[in-house]
């Protein structure tokens, strides 16, 4: 029997990838996600150990997720312009082009935070509407206000880190396995892989929004740093202004008549202000690339080398069946 041909679809499939097999990221990525899982049932089993939804325990959980999901696969297989094993020229972290367009991107993050919070408020109330039961996110902590202190750690653990992590691996590994011919498929591919590795019912379709706005910023921006600020500036917001774009509190609700009609009264029209403020980042970027950016990522003959992974990529499906299991264990609410 020749053992060259399943030699070949191993290395091929699990070796060091290429950079087109994006796939393979992911599936670090769900490894990660899955290790995470399990290090939070055992740590809810410890009777010493703070509640998994307490601040203190999420501190732990979420930077552990943010390490193991995203990280570690970023630091493993990040390639900043140089060669990879199929010969392309890789630029992951982008070219600097302007402090104008990292000042919008930063701003824009009101806007995601506008969009964000009423899809939220709408999701759970339809959810409920239909007779469902509450479905918590995997990782999450109880919001109950508390000191300055316990306001800015939940800041750092809930918005800076996953921030960086969300930045350098969807917007910057998963990106760099994508030509610029194929930068909208890549879009859609970064946008739903970022809102299934979520494990959040509720935000699943704000999330995708949102992941579509920091690839749009990579691209316009050309930087990862663009998407981080996007992502800390939408956090500052939530954290400053919560009081004027109220958001469903999951813990405290039960059934729909639970959720206030004052909750929508705000919705509304913080959505419609949060697009209106996206479409005119949008085309402030876009004149801001016009005028100064400039293309500083692979030459024409890497270009015509690199395409989208076609056929069947096992390291694909392998992420989709372990991120299934852990999206029907949220579903069942089991820990």
């Amino acid at each position: 029997m020749n053992l060259k041909i399943p030699a070949r679809i191993i290395k091929n499939h699990f070796g060091f990838p290429r950079t087109i097999n994006w796939g393979y990221s992911l599936l670090i990525c769900s490894v990660g996600t899955l290790l995470t899982f399990f290090l939070r049932n055992f740590l809810s089993k410890l009777e010493s150990f703070p509640s998994i939804t307490s601040l203190v325990g999420y501190s732990v959980i979420q930077p552990s997720l943010v390490v193991l999901a995203l990280l570690l696969p970023t630091c493993s297989l990040f390639i900043e312009r140089k060669r990879s094993s199929s010969d392309l020229i890789v630029d992951s972290i982008g070219s600097f082009s302007g402090i104008g367009p990292l000042i919008l991107s930063f701003i824009s993050g009101i806007g995601l935070m506008l969009i964000r919070v009423p899809l939220h408020n709408l999701s759970v109330w339809l959810w409920l509407r239909i007779g469902r039961t509450p479905v918590f996110p995997a990782f999450f902590y109880v919001n109950d206000g508390g000191s300055k202190m316990e306001k800015w750690l939940g800041f750092v653990s809930g918005t800076i880190i996953p921030a960086l992590g969300v930045s350098l691996f969807f917007t910057g590994l998963m990106w760099a396995c994508f030509s610029k011919r194929e930068k909208k498929i890549a879009s859609l591919i970064i946008a739903v892989s970022y809102a299934i590795f979520s494990l959040n019912f509720y935000d699943f379709l704000p999330l995708f929004i949102i992941a579509l706005w920091l690839c749009f910023l990579r691209d316009t921006a050309g930087h990862v740093f663009a998407p981080f600020l996007a992502l800390t500036g939408s956090g500052l917001t939530s954290m400053f202004f919560d009081r004027f774009v109220k958001e469903v509190d999951i813990t405290m609700v039960q059934v729909y008549s639970d959720i206030d009609s004052t909750y929508f009264y705000s919705s509304l029209p913080a959505f419609l202000v949060g697009l209106i403020l996206l479409m005119f980042f949008a085309k402030s970027l876009n004149e801001f690339r016009e005028s100064y950016y400039t293309d500083f990522t692979v030459n024409e003959e890497d270009e015509e080398k690199r395409y989208l992974a076609k056929g069947i990529n096992i390291a694909l499906i392998c992420a989709l069946i372990i991120f299934m299991v852990l999206w029907v264990q949220v579903l069942k609410g089991d820990r």
